[in-house]
């Protein structure tokens, strides 16, 4: 066990090693990124709990209502997303199956690469909260130690059960899949997820909620433990946001109870985790070797189905076999299509919670409250569309992998090749990212619906292309799991960027929005100038970081590798 930590740490030390002037630069850009990005979301943190508390008045029980909706999010994207990645780490991973050639445990293999995966793409993560956590530090004048002892008590063993129940879970389905087929199981498994994701908005509705604590105006600082179900205080959202409002009450002792569940549950969960390990690990490697054999066997049998290279279509010959060839890509590498189902399966329930948002918005009773909602909900559809980019765009130029030797010296268009392949992806995410905005806008007025799907077209085409740039800027055609270069450090970069974009989204959009909801409170005309303003405004921004962004990624991509 200490000779395979030895020589992982090793093997990171030799990589920072290799110093040179692009090296160093690189370095030190990153260094200052990441110091910026952590100030810029310390005063955004503090500034946005400033406004909900002096405001808008929410009261202290309501913040940390919404803090334990938004760590339900955070804990199933955590966990679901730990299942995914878990999938190439364990079993598609060569190490393994050097590893396993070797006298070594499998409670050993499994402990190493999931602490591998966990820690690899959590640290973007873990900065975000720590800035968080400082903002929030400050506001409610904590002392600074409470910085490091939340992220240790609190967020650590919080994120830690997430990736270990997904751990778990990845066992179990690999585990069950031997036995009834792996249909049947993933079926199954998501059938759980989806209840459990109902029951949760069913049992801790915020717009039941709000109703309710609002009966009480003014006396909503007051703790209204009361109105909640029992069932959720089991769930270690509950416990985490719990724990953080009884500490920024000044209760220290009345939030032991919540730090501790937190912990003993973490821990037992994980020696759970490498007790299943030790049981399951290997068979499970097995079914993994046993399907791709499968697989192998079933696609040389396969020359007859509708993306097959040999058969024609309505296409030129040129376009139809790149277009075959990105989609027999996508659907040969599960990490793919699993994870674009679940993002699918994320975006659904997005859909569903939101499609009677608009009563929550027209019954607040603060104009302030109405914008900030509408813009926490346009805010998610971005981020929902940055998510899918990061995720699918960024690794498009490395997904060429050690094979793009082929291409650079086959008598090829590079440009319209890569076009080609981002045209295909942008197409599914601009599709997704209009019916999201619709569902969020379709029963407000037509002028702020068609302003709002125009503002969309206009992100999603910012984020693509923006995306495409970067990951052809940090490609690594070495690696190929897509999801560990989209959790690359330039991945990093990117996602930073897009956050910094967000906040930008805020500062423009917020006082036409807010002037908007004030002239229809007061049954007043509603002028739209100041919100065209706005989508001329995103508009010159995609267009200059459209062309920027594809016209540096081509250069990239077809420098010397």
């Amino acid at each position: 066990m200490i000779h395979i930590i030895k020589f992982k740490l090793r093997g990171f030390l030799n990589q920072q090693s290799k110093l040179s002037i692009n090296s160093i630069f690189k370095s030190l850009l990153a260094s200052v990124v990441y110091v910026v990005f952590a100030i810029g979301t310390f005063f955004f943190t503090q500034n946005i709990i400033e406004y909900l508390m002096e405001d808008v008045k929410i009261g202290m029980y309501l913040l940390h209502r919404f803090i334990f909706i938004v760590l339900f999010i955070f804990f199933m994207t955590v966990n679901v997303g730990n299942i995914v990645v878990s999938y190439s780490t364990f079993f598609k991973n060569r190490e393994v199956a050097f590893l396993l050639t070797k006298p070594v445990s499998f409670v050993k293999i499994f402990l190493v690469k999931f602490l591998d995966n966990f820690f690899y793409s959590s640290s973007t993560l873990l900065l975000m909260v720590t800035s968080a956590l400082a903002g929030y530090t400050y506001y409610f004048k904590l002392p600074w130690y409470f910085i490091p002892f939340s992220v240790i008590v609190l967020i650590l063993p919080f994120m830690f059960l997430a990736g270990t129940l997904g751990a778990i879970s990845l066992l179990i389905i690999m585990r069950l899949s031997g036995k009834f087929g792996v249909r049947k199981v993933l079926i199954t498994i998501s059938a759980v997820y989806v209840s459990v994701t109902i029951l949760f908005y069913l049992f801790s509705s915020p717009v039941q909620l709000v109703t309710q604590i609002f009966e009480y105006f003014p006396n909503i600082n007051n703790n209204f433990g009361f109105l909640e179900s029992p069932v959720i205080k089991f769930l270690p959202n509950h416990w985490v946001a719990d724990a953080l409002y009884w500490i920024s009450s000044g209760k220290y002792l009345a939030a032991g109870w919540s730090i501790y569940l937190l912990i003993v549950f973490s821990i037992l969960l994980f020696l759970f985790a490498l007790f299943l390990s030790g049981k399951w690990f290997y068979k499970a490697w097995m079914t993994f070797l046993n399907f791709s054999n499968q697989h192998s066997i079933k696609k040389k049998n396969q020359h007859n189905s509708s993306f097959s290279l040999e058969k024609n279509s309505t296409l030129k010959p040129k376009h139809e076999a790149l277009i075959k060839r990105e989609i027999l890509l996508f659907i040969r590498d599960p990490s793919q299509w699993t994870h674009f189902l679940v993002m699918t399966f994320l975006i659904t329930i997005f859909i569903l919670s939101i499609s009677n948002i608009d009563i929550l918005i027209l019954n607040s009773y603060n104009v302030y409250l109405k914008t900030l909602i509408y813009l926490i909900i346009y805010l998610f559809v971005v981020f929902l569309i940055a998510s899918l980019s990061l995720r699918f765009i960024f690794p498009l130029v490395s997904l060429e992998g050690e094979a793009v030797w082929k291409i650079r010296s086959a008598p090829l268009n590079y440009k319209k090749l890569m076009m080609i392949r981002l045209t295909i992806y942008f197409s599914v995410i601009f599709i997704i990212g209009q019916v999201l905005n619709f569902v969020s806008n379709y029963q407000f007025s037509i002028v702020l619906a068609i302003i709002s799907q125009l503002n969309t077209a206009f992100i999603t085409l910012t984020l693509v292309s923006f995306n495409f740039g970067m990951g052809a800027a940090y490609a690594n055609y070495k690696e190929k799991n897509p999801i560990r270069v989209a959790s690359s450090q330039g991945a990093s970069f990117t996602f930073l960027f897009t956050l910094v974009y967000l906040v930008f989204l805020i500062i423009i959009l917020f006082a036409p929005l807010t002037n908007y909801f004030n002239a229809l409170d007061k049954r007043s005309f509603a002028s739209v100038s100041q919100l065209l303003y706005t989508t001329v405004l995103l508009g010159t921004i995609a267009f200059i970081v459209t062309y920027i962004s594809i016209d540096r990624g081509i250069k990239n991509f077809t420098c010397d590798v």
